[in-house]
């Protein structure tokens, strides 16, 4: 299926296709918004009140102890999380395929986006070290306790982390790539100040949304945010931002779990 005109905003298609491919040359660019505002609203105030709450917690009482239970209220989360984006999108009468990108079929897109998702991951690490050891410098930047005592420490604790892994490598690429970023990239006049619009509001919420991690955590979540948007935009896709957050979370807490079990930390 080609697409092979398109109107002079370069944000909707001439040709007639049907279902999400008729958007697909020209992810995520949109005319009109993907949800209602005040759903926007609606979850832009959740997920602030939840990242409040749960930074309160985490100073508090941290994270010890019942992990197994804090993973399994953690994918219960992010499915709902899930389910209030598909809400918004179907009011607006937009499929999910539309906020998931273009469908590459057959195993060699899926490796061709398996490497992109590792190539990126490593680069975007090389940025964000560097980005944290400047926060450091300037004391914006703490080590987290409570984010150490969310590591696993035992096998059952391991895979039900890794599932709570792929589900929020799944899920926050759907929220914050698909509907955040499509909905703001409906603001803006030109083509680019939509795209950017998208670009930074998405990565501002996103790192708003891990109130936890502290003020310098949530500024390294923003740049990291950016760079998935980017890489959804280029790949105008969200598969390899999905594999790139579900490996990077998933190692992080395998890392966590060995520094704590060596207590170098």
């Amino acid at each position: 299926m080609k697409i092979s005109e398109y109107t002079s905003e370069g944000l909707s298609p001439v040709v007639d296709t049907t279902g999400a491919a008729a958007y697909a040359a020209e992810w995520p660019a949109r005319i009109h918004p993907i949800a209602p505002w005040w759903h926007t609203v609606f979850l832009v105030a959740f997920l602030i009140t939840v990242s409040v709450l749960t930074s309160i917690e985490s100073k508090a009482k941290g994270f010890s102890g019942g992990h197994t239970r804090r993973y399994l209220f953690g994918i219960a989360w992010e499915w709902l999380l899930a389910a209030l984006a598909w809400w918004g999108i179907r009011m607006g009468h937009v499929p999910v395929r539309r906020l998931l990108g273009q469908r590459r079929q057959g195993w060699r897109m899926w490796a061709r986006d398996f490497g992109v998702a590792m190539i990126f991951w490593l680069m975007a690490m090389i940025l964000l070290a560097a980005l944290a050891a400047v926060l450091r410098l300037m004391h914006l930047l703490v080590l987290q306790k409570a984010v150490i005592e969310l590591a696993p420490q035992s096998g059952v604790e391991m895979v039900t982390w890794l599932a709570l892994c792929l589900t929020a490598g799944i899920v926050e690429e759907f929220v914050f790539r698909g509907y955040f970023l499509q909905q703001f990239s409906s603001l803006g006049r030109s083509t680019a100040s939509k795209l950017w619009c998208g670009i930074v509001a998405s990565s501002i919420l996103f790192g708003i949304s891990h109130g936890y991690e502290g003020i310098g955590g949530m500024i390294v979540i923003t740049a990291y945010g950016a760079a998935f948007s980017i890489l959804a935009v280029k790949r105008r896709s969200l598969r390899a931002g999905m594999m790139a957050h579900a490996w990077h979370d998933s190692l992080t807490g395998i890392a966590l779990a060995i520094v704590k079990h060596l207590r170098v930390l």
